[in-house]
């Protein structure tokens, strides 16, 4: 076996392993400088900042201020050196605000949207109402797993806001949080079990759940789009039933249609969920059952976001057999009672 090669150390080498000679603590060397973050005033002078929580308010909060009848949005970014607030425009511009001016001329924006339809119908978005039933329905349906990846507020970025504003004109009156798409397909099964097998207390018997159908290759191949990566999401959704544009059409005349209306399709997982969601709250399956003899009243639909190689996941409830049932099509398919269920995908900031 060969012998080591030894060093031979020099004097001042020697003399700096003694425990008298001062070092820096190895501890202090690896921990991370907080990344600074950069902003144009309206001037054109740019500033630095950590986008780091001032004065208990998180980065990403929208306030508005007091006596401002246009109730315009300043999103707050964080501490500037100098000590004082960078807040944001909607317009994009930074602007630099002493503590003391904050504290006595700003206050946090309303969480609640209020738009007007097309057809002249008001419709309402609380947004503390929707974190609060989005958390109690994870909680109730045993999914307390899924509750880390979500937000303690939703907060939306003035794209975000906008882009919401807009789907409400379109009447869509509800909304669920969600959280990121990986944990959904991770707790799959659970989530099947939770939401489509056990039985809801005061329905009737012929509106309980049996063993619901889903189709194997659907199970293992289903692969979910247009989600983003890696953090929870906002998902818009309609009280009306499927629309009958969208039925007697298969998914590749449908994608044009849904990509000119800035809709989403749903995916398996958020089917699942507004499912059970929709028959507790109504007392019946009308959000998603089949109908065999009124192609009008059917709410079997596309699961436009859920794809398997060479087809498109589409689900319904069975009335007859009492079940949530799942397959998949190719894409040249169309029936007539077969339609597709619009949602609206809206990021938030987390």
């Amino acid at each position: 076996m060969p012998t080591p090669e030894n060093k031979i150390l020099t004097s001042s080498e020697i003399g700096a392993l003694s425990p008298r000679v001062p070092r820096q603590s190895e501890a202090l060397i690896d921990v991370p400088k907080p990344k600074e973050a950069r902003l144009f005033l309206e001037d054109g002078t740019e500033i630095t900042y950590l986008p780091e929580a001032v004065g208990g308010n998180t980065p990403g909060t929208t306030f508005t201020k007091k006596g401002d009848g246009t109730k315009k949005k300043w999103t707050l970014r964080g501490g500037a050196k100098s000590g004082d607030m960078v807040l944001e425009l909607e317009s994009g511009e930074g602007v630099l605000i002493s503590s003391r001016d904050f504290e006595s001329n700003y206050e946090r924006s309303s969480r609640i949207y209020i738009e007007r339809t097309r057809e002249g119908k008001d419709v309402k978005i609380n947004m503390e109402e929707v974190l609060k039933d989005s958390v109690g329905f994870y909680n109730t349906h045993d999914l307390k797993d899924l509750l880390k990846d979500l937000p303690q507020e939703i907060r939306l970025s003035a794209r975000s806001e906008a882009k919401l504003r807009e789907t409400m004109k379109d009447g869509f009156d509800k909304a669920m949080l969600l959280p990121k798409i990986e944990s959904q397909a991770g707790q799959f099964d659970k989530l099947v079990t939770e939401t489509a097998t056990k039985p809801i207390p005061g329905l009737p018997e012929t509106e309980q759940y049996t063993t619901p159908y889903i189709d194997s290759t659907v199970k293992s191949s289903r692969q979910a789009a247009n989600r983003p990566a890696g953090k929870a999401y906002l998902l818009l959704y309609q009280s009306n039933p499927v629309p009958q544009e969208t039925k007697g059409k298969t998914p590749t005349q449908l994608e044009p249609m849904f990509q000119a209306k800035k809709w989403n399709g749903l995916t398996l997982e958020e089917y699942m969920m507004l499912q059970r969601k929709e028959v507790e709250l109504k007392k019946d399956h009308s959000f998603d059952a089949y109908n065999s003899s009124d192609a009008t009243r059917s709410q079997w639909t596309w699961l436009l976001d859920s794809r398997v190689p060479g087809g498109v996941v589409r689900a319904y409830w069975d009335p007859w057999f009492r079940r949530v049932r799942v397959y998949w099509y190719g894409p040249g398919s169309s029936y007539d009672r077969l339609g597709a269920r619009p949602v609206v995908v809206v990021e938030i900031e987390v």
